[in-house]
Protein backbone atom coordinates (compact mmCIF):
# COMPACT_ATOMS: atom_id res chain seq x y z
CA UNK A 1 0.00 0.00 0.00
CA UNK A 2 1.02 3.60 -1.01
CA UNK A 3 2.37 5.94 2.00
CA UNK A 4 -0.30 8.88 2.06
CA UNK A 5 2.26 11.91 2.31
CA UNK A 6 0.10 14.64 4.27
CA UNK A 7 2.79 17.40 3.27
CA UNK A 8 1.56 16.42 0.10
CA UNK A 9 -0.80 19.84 -1.68
CA UNK A 10 -3.12 17.38 -3.44
CA UNK A 11 -3.38 15.46 -0.07
CA UNK A 12 -4.01 18.64 1.99
CA UNK A 13 -6.37 19.83 -0.42
CA UNK A 14 -8.68 16.76 -0.41
CA UNK A 15 -8.40 16.60 3.22
CA UNK A 16 -9.64 20.27 3.37
CA UNK A 17 -12.59 19.40 0.74
CA UNK A 18 -13.94 16.23 3.09
CA UNK A 19 -14.16 18.38 6.21
CA UNK A 20 -15.72 21.46 4.53
CA UNK A 21 -18.19 19.77 3.51
CA UNK A 22 -19.01 17.64 6.58
CA UNK A 23 -18.53 21.76 8.44
CA UNK A 24 -21.09 22.34 5.63
CA UNK A 25 -23.58 20.38 6.65
CA UNK A 26 -23.59 20.64 10.25
CA UNK A 27 -23.33 24.38 10.64
CA UNK A 28 -26.40 24.65 8.23
CA UNK A 29 -28.22 21.78 10.42
CA UNK A 30 -27.51 23.60 13.43
CA UNK A 31 -28.13 27.34 12.14
CA UNK A 32 -31.49 26.36 10.92
CA UNK A 33 -32.77 24.50 13.75
CA UNK A 34 -30.94 26.41 16.20
CA UNK A 35 -32.69 29.08 15.23
CA UNK A 36 -29.22 31.32 14.67
CA UNK A 37 -28.62 33.76 11.83
CA UNK A 38 -24.77 33.94 12.59
CA UNK A 39 -24.14 29.78 12.53
CA UNK A 40 -26.48 29.50 8.97
CA UNK A 41 -23.72 32.64 7.74
CA UNK A 42 -21.19 30.62 9.37
CA UNK A 43 -22.26 27.45 7.76
CA UNK A 44 -22.54 29.44 4.23
CA UNK A 45 -19.18 30.57 4.69
CA UNK A 46 -18.22 26.58 4.92
CA UNK A 47 -20.47 26.12 1.97
CA UNK A 48 -18.35 28.40 -0.21
CA UNK A 49 -15.21 27.50 1.46
CA UNK A 50 -15.69 23.38 0.13
CA UNK A 51 -16.02 25.48 -3.43
CA UNK A 52 -12.97 27.44 -3.05
CA UNK A 53 -11.01 24.24 -1.87
CA UNK A 54 -12.22 22.62 -5.13
CA UNK A 55 -10.73 25.45 -7.53
CA UNK A 56 -8.02 24.85 -5.70
CA UNK A 57 -7.69 21.06 -6.20
CA UNK A 58 -8.27 21.63 -10.08
CA UNK A 59 -5.42 24.78 -10.03
CA UNK A 60 -3.02 22.10 -8.30
CA UNK A 61 -3.72 19.08 -10.66
CA UNK A 62 -3.76 21.42 -13.67
CA UNK A 63 -0.59 23.43 -12.11
CA UNK A 64 1.56 19.85 -12.49
CA UNK A 65 0.95 19.03 -15.81
CA UNK A 66 4.35 19.29 -17.96
CA UNK A 67 5.08 21.72 -20.76
CA UNK A 68 3.52 21.35 -24.21
CA UNK A 69 3.39 22.94 -27.58
CA UNK A 70 0.93 25.34 -26.51
CA UNK A 71 2.55 26.44 -22.85
CA UNK A 72 6.21 25.55 -23.51
CA UNK A 73 6.60 27.28 -19.57
CA UNK A 74 4.40 24.73 -18.18
CA UNK A 75 0.88 24.99 -16.69
CA UNK A 76 2.18 26.04 -13.08
CA UNK A 77 0.26 29.68 -13.40
CA UNK A 78 -2.46 27.76 -12.91
CA UNK A 79 -2.41 27.72 -9.49
CA UNK A 80 -1.89 31.40 -9.24
CA UNK A 81 -5.40 31.56 -11.39
CA UNK A 82 -6.94 29.12 -8.99
CA UNK A 83 -5.99 31.10 -5.92
CA UNK A 84 -7.59 34.26 -7.44
CA UNK A 85 -10.48 32.70 -8.02
CA UNK A 86 -11.22 31.77 -4.63
CA UNK A 87 -10.34 34.65 -3.48
CA UNK A 88 -13.35 36.24 -5.40
CA UNK A 89 -15.47 33.42 -4.13
CA UNK A 90 -14.86 34.79 -0.87
CA UNK A 91 -15.39 38.20 -1.47
CA UNK A 92 -18.44 37.41 -3.20
CA UNK A 93 -19.76 34.99 0.01
CA UNK A 94 -18.56 38.36 2.13
CA UNK A 95 -20.83 40.70 0.34
CA UNK A 96 -23.82 38.23 0.23
CA UNK A 97 -23.58 37.57 3.60
CA UNK A 98 -22.96 41.66 5.00
CA UNK A 99 -26.51 42.16 2.95
CA UNK A 100 -28.33 39.63 4.65
CA UNK A 101 -27.34 40.77 7.94
CA UNK A 102 -28.11 43.95 7.45
CA UNK A 103 -31.59 43.28 6.19
CA UNK A 104 -32.42 41.09 9.26
CA UNK A 105 -31.10 43.75 11.03
CA UNK A 106 -33.57 46.51 9.54
CA UNK A 107 -36.87 44.16 10.04
CA UNK A 108 -35.39 43.31 13.76
CA UNK A 109 -36.29 39.95 12.96
CA UNK A 110 -34.76 37.75 15.56
CA UNK A 111 -34.83 34.35 17.48
CA UNK A 112 -32.94 33.33 20.71
CA UNK A 113 -30.59 30.71 19.23
CA UNK A 114 -30.35 26.92 20.91
CA UNK A 115 -27.53 25.03 22.07
CA UNK A 116 -27.17 22.78 18.91
CA UNK A 117 -26.21 26.59 17.25
CA UNK A 118 -23.78 27.05 20.07
CA UNK A 119 -21.61 23.16 20.26
CA UNK A 120 -21.35 23.92 16.09
CA UNK A 121 -19.33 27.10 16.46
CA UNK A 122 -17.28 25.40 19.49
CA UNK A 123 -16.53 22.53 17.03
CA UNK A 124 -16.16 24.57 13.66
CA UNK A 125 -13.13 26.75 16.10
CA UNK A 126 -11.38 24.29 16.86
CA UNK A 127 -11.64 22.34 13.45
CA UNK A 128 -10.81 25.10 11.10
CA UNK A 129 -7.74 26.61 13.45
CA UNK A 130 -6.04 23.17 13.23
CA UNK A 131 -6.85 23.27 9.59
CA UNK A 132 -5.46 26.54 8.87
CA UNK A 133 -1.97 25.93 10.85
CA UNK A 134 -1.73 22.54 8.56
CA UNK A 135 -2.94 23.98 5.43
CA UNK A 136 -0.57 26.89 6.14
CA UNK A 137 2.90 24.85 6.78
CA UNK A 138 1.89 22.59 3.67
CA UNK A 139 1.29 25.46 1.62
CA UNK A 140 4.47 27.37 2.27
CA UNK A 141 6.78 23.92 2.41
CA UNK A 142 5.07 23.73 -1.44
CA UNK A 143 5.61 27.75 -1.98
CA UNK A 144 1.53 26.92 -3.52
CA UNK A 145 -0.44 30.25 -3.88
CA UNK A 146 -3.54 27.66 -4.30
CA UNK A 147 -2.98 26.11 -0.63
CA UNK A 148 -1.66 29.07 1.22
CA UNK A 149 -5.28 30.86 -0.36
CA UNK A 150 -7.12 27.63 0.90
CA UNK A 151 -4.98 28.12 3.89
CA UNK A 152 -6.45 31.73 4.91
CA UNK A 153 -9.80 30.32 3.81
CA UNK A 154 -9.95 27.81 6.96
CA UNK A 155 -8.28 31.05 8.97
CA UNK A 156 -11.36 33.58 7.74
CA UNK A 157 -13.67 30.42 8.68
CA UNK A 158 -12.30 29.75 12.40
CA UNK A 159 -13.03 34.04 12.73
CA UNK A 160 -16.36 33.69 11.31
CA UNK A 161 -16.93 30.99 14.37
CA UNK A 162 -15.39 32.75 16.52
CA UNK A 163 -17.78 36.06 15.86
CA UNK A 164 -20.63 33.36 15.67
CA UNK A 165 -19.74 31.87 19.34
CA UNK A 166 -20.39 35.47 20.32
CA UNK A 167 -23.27 36.45 18.90
CA UNK A 168 -25.38 33.59 19.83
CA UNK A 169 -23.95 33.58 23.51
CA UNK A 170 -25.02 37.36 23.47
CA UNK A 171 -27.83 36.49 22.43
CA UNK A 172 -28.82 33.29 24.87
CA UNK A 173 -27.99 35.53 27.53
CA UNK A 174 -29.93 38.62 27.11
CA UNK A 175 -28.90 40.71 23.82
CA UNK A 176 -30.67 39.04 20.73
CA UNK A 177 -29.83 41.44 18.09
CA UNK A 178 -26.39 40.28 18.71
CA UNK A 179 -26.68 37.50 16.81
CA UNK A 180 -27.52 39.14 13.10
CA UNK A 181 -24.87 41.39 14.13
CA UNK A 182 -22.44 38.74 14.67
CA UNK A 183 -23.39 37.75 10.95
CA UNK A 184 -22.82 40.98 9.75
CA UNK A 185 -19.18 40.86 11.54
CA UNK A 186 -18.70 37.72 10.05
CA UNK A 187 -19.42 39.47 6.92
CA UNK A 188 -16.73 41.99 7.62
CA UNK A 189 -14.03 40.08 8.27
CA UNK A 190 -14.47 37.80 5.23
CA UNK A 191 -14.25 40.90 2.64
CA UNK A 192 -11.00 41.82 4.54
CA UNK A 193 -9.77 38.27 4.19
CA UNK A 194 -10.45 38.38 0.07
CA UNK A 195 -9.05 42.21 -0.20
CA UNK A 196 -6.12 40.46 1.21
CA UNK A 197 -5.35 37.56 -0.78
CA UNK A 198 -6.47 39.68 -3.76
CA UNK A 199 -3.69 41.68 -3.59
CA UNK A 200 -1.28 38.92 -3.22
CA UNK A 201 -2.36 37.22 -6.02
CA UNK A 202 -2.62 40.38 -8.43
CA UNK A 203 1.26 41.13 -7.04
CA UNK A 204 1.81 37.82 -8.56
CA UNK A 205 -0.10 38.78 -12.03
CA UNK A 206 2.05 41.84 -12.09
CA UNK A 207 5.27 40.69 -11.65
CA UNK A 208 5.91 42.29 -8.10
CA UNK A 209 9.73 42.32 -7.07
CA UNK A 210 10.23 40.03 -4.68
CA UNK A 211 11.56 40.10 -1.19
CA UNK A 212 14.99 42.05 -0.76
CA UNK A 213 16.83 39.39 1.55
CA UNK A 214 15.74 36.81 -1.58
CA UNK A 215 17.28 38.72 -4.33
CA UNK A 216 20.56 39.07 -2.16
CA UNK A 217 20.63 35.78 -1.24
CA UNK A 218 20.94 34.85 -5.86
CA UNK A 219 23.27 37.46 -6.21
CA UNK A 220 25.85 36.28 -3.37
CA UNK A 221 25.09 32.60 -4.33
CA UNK A 222 25.95 33.64 -8.28
CA UNK A 223 28.89 36.07 -7.10
CA UNK A 224 30.39 32.96 -5.17
CA UNK A 225 30.88 31.02 -8.58
CA UNK A 226 34.41 30.80 -9.86
CA UNK A 227 34.82 32.75 -12.50
CA UNK A 228 31.79 35.49 -12.14
CA UNK A 229 33.27 38.96 -11.35
CA UNK A 230 29.58 40.82 -11.34
CA UNK A 231 26.47 40.32 -11.45
CA UNK A 232 24.21 43.56 -13.66
CA UNK A 233 21.13 42.31 -12.78
CA UNK A 234 18.82 40.15 -11.26
CA UNK A 235 14.89 39.84 -12.16
CA UNK A 236 12.49 37.43 -10.41
CA UNK A 237 8.71 36.17 -11.17
CA UNK A 238 6.80 33.86 -9.55
CA UNK A 239 5.16 30.88 -12.02
CA UNK A 240 2.68 28.91 -9.64
CA UNK A 241 5.09 27.96 -6.53
CA UNK A 242 8.05 27.89 -9.15
CA UNK A 243 10.45 30.98 -9.15
CA UNK A 244 11.95 32.20 -12.76
CA UNK A 245 14.84 33.71 -12.36
CA UNK A 246 16.71 36.07 -15.02
CA UNK A 247 19.69 37.11 -14.24
CA UNK A 248 23.00 39.18 -16.24
CA UNK A 249 26.66 38.20 -15.06
CA UNK A 250 29.75 39.59 -16.47
CA UNK A 251 32.58 37.12 -16.69
CA UNK A 252 36.30 37.85 -17.94
CA UNK A 253 35.70 39.39 -21.11
CA UNK A 254 39.17 37.58 -22.12
CA UNK A 255 37.33 33.57 -21.87
CA UNK A 256 36.13 32.12 -25.07
CA UNK A 257 32.30 31.81 -25.67
CA UNK A 258 32.77 28.15 -24.51
CA UNK A 259 34.10 28.98 -21.38
CA UNK A 260 31.90 31.63 -20.12
CA UNK A 261 28.92 29.40 -21.45
CA UNK A 262 30.63 26.83 -18.51
CA UNK A 263 30.36 29.59 -16.35
CA UNK A 264 27.20 30.10 -16.48
CA UNK A 265 25.84 26.46 -16.53
CA UNK A 266 27.64 26.59 -12.91
CA UNK A 267 25.66 29.66 -11.82
CA UNK A 268 22.38 27.68 -13.25
CA UNK A 269 22.95 24.57 -11.15
CA UNK A 270 24.12 26.35 -8.04
CA UNK A 271 20.62 28.36 -8.28
CA UNK A 272 19.00 25.73 -8.76
CA UNK A 273 20.07 23.58 -6.02
CA UNK A 274 20.73 26.21 -3.04
CA UNK A 275 17.88 28.46 -4.02
CA UNK A 276 14.93 27.80 -2.43
CA UNK A 277 11.58 27.39 -5.06
CA UNK A 278 13.73 28.43 -8.47
CA UNK A 279 12.42 25.95 -11.35
CA UNK A 280 13.85 28.22 -13.90
CA UNK A 281 17.08 30.13 -14.53
CA UNK A 282 17.84 31.94 -17.75
CA UNK A 283 21.62 33.77 -17.83
CA UNK A 284 22.97 36.27 -19.91
CA UNK A 285 26.72 36.47 -20.00
CA UNK A 286 28.38 39.90 -20.59
CA UNK A 287 32.33 41.09 -20.74
CA UNK A 288 32.95 42.58 -17.35
CA UNK A 289 34.33 46.21 -17.67
CA UNK A 290 34.09 47.50 -14.68
CA UNK A 291 31.07 48.32 -12.39
CA UNK A 292 28.79 49.38 -14.96
CA UNK A 293 24.75 50.41 -15.45
CA UNK A 294 22.70 48.02 -16.43
CA UNK A 295 21.41 49.76 -19.51
CA UNK A 296 25.54 49.52 -20.54
CA UNK A 297 26.27 45.96 -19.50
Amino acid sequence: MKKIDFLDSKTCTLLGLILNLILTFFKLFAGIFGLSYAMIADGIHSATDTLATATAYVGIRVGEKPADEDHPYGHAGAETVAAFVVALIILGTGIFLGGSAIRLIIREDFDAPGNIALIAAIVSIFVKEGMFRYTIKVGENNNSPAVIASAWDHRSDAYTSVAALIGIIGAKIAYIYLDPIAGLLISALIIWMAIKLLRSNIGIFMYERPDPDFLEKVKNTACAIDGVKDIHDIRVHRCGPGLNVDIKIAVNETLSVGEGHHVAGKVRSELLLKIEHVREVMIHVNPYQGNLDDDKS
